[in-house]
C-alpha cells in the first residue's frame, strides 16, 4: 500500500513540475516558423493518446513523470 501512495504522489507531483518546466522552456524558445511542426506534434499526440491529450508537452511530461515515479517506487522497500 505504501508503494502505491508514493507512486501516486510522485507521479502527480512530477507531472506538474515537468509540465511547468518544459512549458516554460518551449515558450521561451518558440519561434513563429515552428507552427507547422507544432500542429503536426498535436496531431501525433492526439492519435497516440486516442484524443485524450492534444498538447505534446503534456505527453512528454506524463511519460517522464511515469518513468521517474517507477524508479522512485522501485527504491522503496515494501513494509
Amino acid at each position: 500500500m505504501k508503494k502505491y501512495v508514493i507512486f501516486t504522489i510522485s507521479l502527480i507531483s512530477f507531472y506538474f513540475i515537468l509540465n511547468l518546466i518544459i512549458g516554460s522552456i518551449v515558450n521561451a524558445i518558440f519561434q513563429p516558423d515552428w507552427l507547422m511542426a507544432w500542429a503536426k506534434g498535436q496531431q501525433v499526440t492526439g492519435t497516440v493518446t486516442f484524443g485524450l491529450l492534444n498538447n505534446p508537452i503534456d505527453l512528454i511530461s506524463l511519460i517522464l513523470s511515469l518513468v521517474i515515479s517507477v524508479i522512485i517506487t522501485s527504491k522503496v522497500k515494501p513494509s
